[in-house]
């Protein structure tokens, strides 16, 4: 399967669930999913981080390797649908030591600011809360940020505030 060919045109949900089970099931298929990831073309980078991030969901393991080139590609991403599904990634995965304080920085930034979707937003509250998990210290901001945030935020948000909120406050 050309991921690269396949990418390069809208993918609906069942063309996703397809490549996926490719991905999945064939490590070359998966280093083809991932070089279109971290392609510099907008519509194959999107359609493969969809896919990234549903991966997550199920086998968080395969991601590991590529956690550090993940970072780098949100420096300059390309659209937003890279950080909303690699977020949405990071929030099923144990974020090996030496990269919990970037990646507990980018997502900290990313729940505070306004101007990024609810998803990235609720998300990145969710890896932050997991981080916080290893670094109790900043348990304290990431409530105060999630508080400050809370009367802006949409249903969505509030309701992951809430139930973060809860988990923080029993650790």
């Amino acid at each position: 399967m050309d991921f690269y060919q396949k990418l390069s045109t809208p993918i609906s949900k069942s063309d996703r669930d397809h490549l996926l089970k490719l991905a999945l099931n064939d490590e070359d298929s998966f280093q083809s999913l991932m070089n279109c990831y971290f392609d510099k073309n907008l519509r194959i980078c999107q359609g493969a981080s969809w896919i990234v991030g549903t991966i997550a969901d199920t086998q968080p393991q395969k991601l590991y390797p590529y956690i550090k080139r993940m970072i780098e590609s949100l420096e300059n991403p390309l659209h937003d649908a890279i950080i909303r599904n690699t977020v949405r990634a990071w929030q099923f995965m144990e974020i090996p030591e030496e990269y919990k304080g970037e990646v507990y920085e980018k997502c900290f930034s990313y729940l505070i600011n306004p101007k990024y979707a609810v998803a990235i937003r609720a998300f990145s509250m969710t890896v932050c809360a997991n981080i916080c998990k290893s670094y109790p210290e900043l348990k304290d901001e990431l409530i105060i940020a999630i508080q400050e945030n809370y009367e802006f935020g949409t249903s969505g948000f509030k309701n992951r505030a809430t139930h973060t909120l809860q988990d923080l406050s029993q650790k």
